[in-house]
C-alpha cells in the first residue's frame, strides 16, 4: 500500500491512515468485547444505555475509512460483504437485538486488520478480565455461585454466571491462544492447556469443554509434530485434502446434523432418546422450540429462562443451548445459513493458505457449539471475524516454499 491521500487540507500516508484506522478498531474491538465479557460475570454492573451505542457509532467511522482511503475491494468481496450486511441487516430490523448489528459490524470493520493483533487484543482482554474475575469471586468481591445438583459435583462458577460459560470462556482463550501459537507451541504450553481442561472437568463438571479443550490440545500437539517432521525431511506439511475439506465444512455438518436429530427427535426413537441423554436434553428443549416457536426466516422473541445467574433451580426452564437451534429458532433461518456461509468461506481460505490450525479450530468450535449457544457470542468466539481480516502469518521461520517438497497426511 503506497501513496498519499489528502484529508482536510493536509497529505496523509494511506499507511498511516490504515495504521490509525486499526488502532481505532481494536480498541472498539476491546471494549466491546469487555462489556459483553462483564456482562457474562456477576459483578452488579450498571451499565450506561448508550454505551454499546456510541461504540457501535466508532465502528461506522472505521469502516467509512477504510472504505474510502483504505481498503481496495474486489468484486467478489464487495458482493459476499453486501449479501452479508442484507442478511444481518433484516434479522436486526426484524428482531430488534443490538447483538446482531454489533457483529456485523465487526465483521465489516475487520476489513483488512491484522487476525493476529485481532485474536491478541481478545486473548489479552478475555485472559486479563478471568483472572480478575476469578480472584474477585475467590475473594468475596463478587458472588462466586456453587452449583450443587443431583447426581454431579459441585460446580463452581468462579465469578461467571455458569459454570459452563466459565470454560467455555476458558476454552475460546485457549483457542485462540493456540493460533497464535501454532506450530512454535511448546510442550509445557500444551501441558498447561490439558492441565486447564482437568481444572473445569474437575471444578466446573464442565465435561463438553473440558473435552474440547482436550482435543484441541491434542491437534495443537498434532500440527506441531507434522510440522516438525515435515521440516527435517525437508518438505512442507500438507493436509489431506479429504480431511481438509471435512474440517472446513464441520459447521455446516454439525448444523445439519443437530437439526435434523432436532427435528426427528423422538422419546420413542431409541437412538434420539439415548442422544437426548447423552447431550443433556438438547435435542429434546429444540424439540420443544421448534413446535412452540417453529422457524422463521428472519427471527423472532423466544423468551427463554436458563439457570445462570442464581443456584435455584427455575420451575420454568427453557433454554436453546445448541447454537444451530437457538440461531435458526432466535435469529432465523437466514442468519444461520450466512453465519454457515462465513465459516465455510474461513474454512476453504484457510486450506488455500495451508492455516492447518485454524481448520482445527474450527472443527472444535462447531462440535462446541452443538452443545452451546457461543457461536454468534462476542465474549466468546473470535473466529467469524476471519472472514475479512487479514490473514497473513507471521511465522517464526521462514520456509522456502520452492525448495521444499509437500509431505502429505
Amino acid at each position: 500500500m503506497g501513496g498519499t491521500t489528502e484529508i482536510f487540507g493536509y497529505r496523509i500516508s494511506k499507511e498511516k491512515i490504515k495504521s490509525i484506522a486499526d488502532f481505532l478498531y481494536l480498541t472498539v474491538f476491546a471494549l466491546l468485547l469487555g462489556y459483553y465479557f462483564l456482562v457474562t460475570t456477576t459483578f452488579p454492573i450498571e451499565w450506561r444505555e448508550n454505551f454499546p451505542a456510541y461504540l457501535r457509532v466508532l465502528l461506522i467511522v472505521v469502516i467509512l475509512i477504510k472504505l474510502t482511503y483504505v481498503e481496495i475491494y474486489d468484486l467478489k468481496e464487495v458482493l459476499f460483504a453486501a449479501l452479508i450486511s442484507l442478511c444481518f441487516l433484516a434479522v436486526w430490523i426484524r428482531t430488534s437485538d443490538p447483538l446482531v448489528l454489533n457483529t456485523l459490524l465487526l465483521i465489516l470493520g475487520s476489513k483488512g486488520t491484522s487476525f493476529e493483533k485481532i485474536l491478541k487484543v481478545y486473548v489479552a482482554v478475555t485472559a486479563g478480565l478471568l483472572a480478575i474475575t476469578m480472584a474477585a469471586a475467590l475473594l468475596g468481591f463478587t458472588e462466586n455461585l456453587v452449583y450443587i445438583q443431583e447426581g454431579r459435583s459441585p460446580r463452581i462458577a468462579f465469578g461467571i454466571c455458569y459454570p459452563t460459560d466459565f470454560s467455555a470462556h476458558v476454552l475460546y482463550s485457549l483457542l485462540a491462544y493456540g493460533y497464535l501459537r501454532r506450530e512454535r507451541i511448546h510442550y509445557v504450553e500444551l501441558a498447561l492447556m490439558a492441565s486447564a481442561g482437568v481444572f473445569v472437568y474437575v471444578f466446573c463438571d464442565a465435561r463438553v469443554n473440558t473435552v474440547c479443550i482436550l482435543v484441541a490440545t491434542g491437534t495443537f500437539l498434532y500440527n506441531k509434530i507434522r510440522h516438525k517432521r515435515a521440516e527435517k525431511q525437508g518438505k512442507i506439511y500438507v493436509m489431506n485434502r479429504i480431511w481438509s475439506w471435512l474440517l472446513a465444512m464441520s459447521t455446516v455438518i454439525c448444523a445439519l446434523f443437530m437439526t435434523l436429530m432436532t427435528v426427528f427427535y423422538s422419546s420413542e426413537n431409541p437412538l434420539t432418546a439415548f442422544l437426548n441423554r447423552l447431550i443433556n436434553f438438547r435435542l429434546s428443549y429444540g424439540k420443544k422450540g421448534v413446535d412452540l416457536f417453529g422457524f422463521s426466516l428472519l427471527g423472532q422473541y423466544i423468551p427463554m429462562i436458563g439457570n445462570g445467574g442464581s443456584v435455584k433451580e427455575s420451575e420454568m426452564y427453557f433454554f436453546l443451548d445448541c447454537s444451530y437451534m437457538n440461531l435458526a429458532l432466535q435469529f432465523g433461518i437466514v442468519l444461520l445459513g450466512i453465519i454457515l456461509i462465513i465459516c465455510s468461506v474461513i474454512g476453504f481460505s484457510a486450506i488455500q493458505k495451508k492455516n492447518w490450525v485454524l481448520l482445527w479450530i474450527l472443527a472444535v468450535v462447531a462440535v462446541q457449539c452443538m452443545i452451546e449457544h457461543h457461536m454468534m457470542d462476542i465474549s466468546y468466539n473470535p473466529f467469524l471475524w476471519a472472514v475479512f481480516a487479514d490473514m497473513t502469518v507471521k511465522a517464526g521461520k521462514r520456509l522456502d516454499w520452492k525448495k521444499k517438497r509437500k509431505q502429505t497426511v
